[in-house]
């Protein structure tokens, strides 16, 4: 039963992280004809279209702090493995376990300190676009709650799994899929 619930958040995590992925696609798609009209008014034009800074740090926050949670869930974030993999692979899950504890901790708050941002910075708004300035930390927030939850899980697959890694002869992050046995 328990299995079975970690089973149907992992695959609602992976869900929310393509949608994390795709927010960050879009906002890199954006971006690029944006400093293409900053290069094309400022030289072609002699004219700088002055919103682009402004748009710019926005679609940054969208593309860099949406992917890094989703990067968490899929294991492609930045992370030093080697030693953790050279351990048997018990203690190596454990180790793996109590990152994701401080990672999970860390996604906390991040998503605390995100929140206050936001509220610290709503009255705001932010020049030439006239937006609230609170909404370049709302990212950040997505981010904190994004680490945390797929933080989580990923312990809970641990604990799920633990059979299977008991009886592989390395560990490794394919372990915690469902369909390794």
């Amino acid at each position: 039963m328990f299995s079975r619930f970690v089973n149907v958040i992992d695959r609602l995590g992976g869900g929310i992280a393509g949608v994390l992925n795709l927010i960050g696609g879009l906002a890199l798609v954006a971006l690029i004809p944006s400093f293409a009209w900053l290069v094309f008014g400022r030289y072609v034009l002699n004219e700088t279209p002055t919103w682009v800074e402004q748009v710019s740090l926005i679609l940054i926050v969208l593309i860099t702090f949406p992917v890094a949670a989703a990067g968490i869930r899929d294991n492609s974030h930045l992370s030093v493995s080697f030693f953790r993999d050279a351990l048997p692979p018990k203690m190596a899950a454990i180790v793996a376990a109590i990152g994701y504890g401080a990672s999970a901790w860390f996604g906390y708050w991040m998503l605390i300190g995100a929140m206050d941002l936001v509220a610290f910075n709503w009255a705001k708004t932010m020049p030439i676009i006239h937006i609230s300035d609170g909404l370049r930390s709302v990212p950040m927030a997505v981010c904190g709650a994004g680490i945390m939850f797929y933080s989580v899980v990923h312990i809970l697959k641990i604990a799920v799994r633990w059979k299977t890694i008991s009886q592989a002869r390395i560990y490794h992050d394919d372990l915690l899929n469902e369909d390794v046995k």
